[in-house]
């Protein structure tokens, strides 16, 4: 199947709304022009708040890496960028568990791409740099481009900043740029936290 047929098997419905309703609350989105896939949003958003839960405190760090062109006939390089990435913040970091999302997408002008936006603990990492040039380096080390993005992190340590994070996030559940694809390449993956009771209410 050629990469600029859209498949559209499966798809789920988009909604054009500015806001979702999220844990009993409305969370505002980013679902302007293509709107944003509600299922898949719903998922990210509850993986992220399961991070929150666990740690409170966290670091979020937004990625946009282009592949090789070796690399676009199935989503296997990004499970080796995730594996290779969580044993360097085990090792950097003693951080067993990460959430993220990473989104695949094809539009005009960019050829194949991913989002890839992780969310660790941020009591134990507070600044970006290291983990920013390390998935640098595993991207560019298999080929392919690393998007370096002006503003690509937020410290979340209060509801403002948790919920400018979750707009953020919504970004990578939009309806524009999914669907072209072979039928054996995923659009969309996210962690698969568990859900852990909070201690502490607040920041």
């Amino acid at each position: 199947m050629s990469n600029k047929r859209k498949n559209t098997s499966g798809r789920k419905y988009i909604s054009f709304k500015p806001y979702i309703k999220h844990r009993g609350e409305l969370v505002s989105v980013n679902s302007q022009g293509s709107g944003i896939y509600t299922h898949q949003t719903k998922q990210a958003f509850e993986q992220f708040d399961r991070g929150v839960d666990r740690w409170r405190r966290m670091l979020v760090i937004n990625f946009q890496l282009k592949p090789p062109e070796y690399a676009q006939s199935d989503n296997s390089i990004m499970s080796q960028l995730r594996n290779t990435l969580s044993y360097f913040l085990k090792v950097e970091y003693n951080i067993s568990t990460i959430g993220y999302t990473w989104c695949r997408e094809l539009e005009k002008g960019k050829g194949p791409h991913y989002h890839f936006m992780i969310w660790v603990d941020g009591n134990k990492v507070r600044t970006p740099n290291k983990i920013n040039r390390k998935v640098c380096e595993i991207w560019e080390a298999k080929g392919g481009f690393f998007w370096s993005l002006r503003k690509y992190f937020i410290y979340v340590d209060s509801d403002e900043a948790r919920k400018d994070a979750l707009y953020w996030l919504s970004y990578l559940c939009k309806g524009r740029g999914k669907g072209y694809k072979p039928a054996q390449i995923k659009d969309y993956s996210t962690s698969r936290l568990l859900q852990v009771k909070r201690k502490n209410e607040g920041y």
